[in-house]
């Protein structure tokens, strides 16, 4: 327990940066959820299937342990069964997705309508601060067209997808990202091509 602690710490902090790998990210996930298995006795399981050909790319940092936080909580957390929580990263065009999706209680329509607005802190599955607050940090850097998406039905379980563009990590890249210059970037890129 106390090594997945240093980890989930070092990723943490991050020296100050916002920008990380999306390496790191699942590394601060998985110590996360292993320190999560032990605090709630095993009752529930994880399972990362990450494509990792996208470790050396850009993501904004603890985008994933909000989410994972409300799967634990007010999906799984209280189930007779088993509960199953799953994580998912792969490319989708020129972008990737992060998709956490579990088998707990999950949410009505109207309850997913206000997940991700200043009106969902009241819903009564939680805050729903961690989820708003992980959409508008990456909206803030990679632009409107990224963020959250929440498929959920009652008693069927709930599915949190995460949309960024795929940046490659480079130490230029961060810094232009850090910056909040996504349309530098953009430019960048197209001179390239």
């Amino acid at each position: 327990m106390l090594s997945q602690l240093a980890k989930l710490f070092r990723i943490s902090l991050s020296k100050g940066r916002t920008i990380i790998s999306v390496k790191d990210e699942l590394q601060h996930a998985r110590s996360y959820m292993n320190i999560q298995k032990i605090r709630y006795k095993d009752t529930f399981s994880v399972e990362f299937q990450a494509d990792s050909s996208l470790d050396s790319f850009c993501t904004v940092k603890l985008i994933l342990q909000p989410i994972l936080e409300n799967a634990i909580n007010y999906g799984v957390n209280g189930m007779d069964d088993c509960g199953e929580i799953k994580v998912t990263v792969k490319r989708d065009g020129d972008d990737i997705l992060f998709a956490v999706a579990d088998n707990g209680m999950g949410m009505t329509e109207e309850e997913v309508s206000v997940i991700l607005t200043e009106h969902g802190q009241e819903h009564k599955h939680g805050s729903g601060i961690g989820l708003v607050n992980v959409h508008k940090r990456i909206q803030i850097f990679f632009g409107k067209e990224y963020g959250l998406h929440v498929d959920s039905e009652p008693n069927e379980g709930t599915t949190v997808s995460i949309r960024i563009p795929a940046v490659p990590f480079t130490e230029e890249n961060r810094d232009i990202l850090e910056q909040g210059h996504i349309f530098s970037l953009e430019k960048k890129n197209k001179d390239k091509r």
